[in-house]
């Protein structure tokens, strides 16, 4: 055992005996796509219940070893930094001694699997009162899931992630997606109350309805926001959630419902997440582009069915005569010996759909070009560029006041070309000065890259 690990240990273990010590109500949220918007509706839902300083929700991607204790202690990735090393060490110390309380009632914590046996580690810090599973892709949808090189089979993924459903303590609720078959299926593996979210019939919270709202302009119709419809057996949410797009969102928001629910909130209290929701930075945002332009900012990360849900809702838009739609889409990762395969039926369904442009980029940019020739979009409609700064700089001859813009690929690294769609957002963006607040990976490590 190295020693950053048995110093993330020492760390996990002092976060673990503060959650005991304190009684934490501990709400945690896992699945393959669709855990960190969900996190951030449920925190919104909560914190019209309770005073801020009483909650505390994951930030970032705080979701591994060493992030879930520090969403405990509140504290910032130490890196390189020797002094923040040592803060964390002192409060981790501290906490473990009985000498540090954090004043919190509850936390709202994302757990991440990266390889078998993560989901049993975080929960033994952090046993949930409430486990809510987002979704996992199934084998036979014919798209594989994020995370999948990892692990030997779909099926190991899908064990990996009902740890969380395993883990609830006693009295504690499961709160299941009803639409995805191995999520639901979860609910055979506890004995605690359970709860559904999703758009099938018989679902606690349905999703009756999603729809962008869309506003005329001069130069067509835009997006503004996205009018959620849920139906429970409490009551009917009408919501509107400005400022982003997408099915994605509607699953979050009624997984929150769902929680708000399980934890008796008063019913206009959850209806008010409306307004205390705030979007995750790189997630199915409305970014107002350069000529008057609309750009779809989802650049965040990408799995195969998050790509193809992200194409088809800007593929869904409800557009005036005229106006464009085009796609600029990078490498998705993780994806072992499929890869190839994904990306090709990326450009397929972006020809399906009917899209006027896609760009793609990154290691597997060919096979989504050919993807997309093979089923019918025409040479001219399909530009393969190496990386996405060049991208953007093509996007910028291109596009004409009233084009939609989509930007989408794999969370990149410090030292790799062909990802970070971001880039793209940034160059289109009509106002970069407001790139920090609203685009993901724009602090200083990143932007010297």
């Amino acid at each position: 055992m190295g020693i950053q690990t048995m110093l993330e240990r020492f760390i996990g273990r002092s976060a673990q005996a503060a959650i005991r010590r304190e009684h934490l109500f501990i709400v945690a949220v896992t699945g393959t796509i669709g855990k960190s918007t969900a996190k951030q509706a449920i925190a919104a839902v909560l914190r019209s219940d309770m005073p801020e300083n009483r909650i505390r929700a994951t930030a970032k991607n705080y979701n591994n070893e060493l992030g879930v204790p520090l969403t405990v202690f509140g504290q910032m990735a130490p890196g390189r930094n020797p002094m923040a090393w040592m803060k964390l060490l002192g409060t981790a110390s501290l906490a473990r001694l009985g000498f540090w309380r954090s004043g919190l009632r509850t936390l709202v914590l994302e757990m991440g699997a990266d390889k078998p046996g993560d989901i049993a580690y975080l929960t033994s810090i952090a046993t949930p009162d409430i486990a809510i599973v987002t979704a996992i892709t199934s084998e036979d949808s014919g798209v594989t899931p994020v995370h999948a090189a990892n692990y030997p089979n779909v099926q190991a993924l899908v064990e990996e992630k009902s740890q969380l459903v395993r883990a609830l303590r006693n009295g504690g609720t499961a709160i299941l997606n009803a639409d995805d078959k191995r999520v639901f299926a979860m609910r055979h593996l506890t004995h605690e109350h359970v709860l559904t979210f999703g758009e099938a019939d018989g679902s606690d919270v349905r999703i009756a309805r999603t729809n962008v709202r869309m506003e005329d302009a001069s130069e067509g119709r835009k997006p503004v926001g996205l009018e959620i419809v849920l139906e429970s057996y409490q009551r009917t949410y009408e919501l509107f959630i400005p400022g982003v797009y997408g099915r994605s969102i509607a699953y979050a928001v009624a997984a929150a419902v769902a929680v708000g629910q399980a934890m008796d909130i008063a019913e206009e209290q959850v209806a008010g997440l409306a307004i205390a929701f705030t979007p995750m930075q790189g997630r199915t945002r409305i970014i107002e582009g350069i000529k008057r332009t609309t750009l779809l900012d989802d650049s965040y990360n990408a799995s195969p069915s998050a790509t193809l849900s992200s194409l088809r809702d800007l593929a869904g838009l409800q557009l005036a005569p005229g106006q464009r739609r085009a796609a600029c889409i990078g490498e998705m990762r993780e994806l072992g010996d499929t890869a190839e395969a994904m990306h090709r039926m990326v450009g397929a369904e972006a020809a399906r759909l009917g899209l006027d442009l896609l760009v793609v980029c990154g290691i597997f940019a060919h096979a989504m070009a050919e993807g997309a020739l093979a089923n019918g979009m025409k040479p001219e409609a399909v530009k393969v560029i190496e990386d996405t700064p060049e991208a953007g700089l093509y996007l910028q001859d291109w596009i004409k006041p009233g084009d939609i813009v989509l930007a989408k690929a794999s969370e990149g690294t410090i030292n790799t070309k062909g990802v970070r769609m971001e880039r793209v957002i940034k160059e289109l963006m009509a106002d970069p000065m407001h790139a920090e607040q609203l685009l993901v990976r724009q602090g200083a490590v990143w932007q010297r890259k």
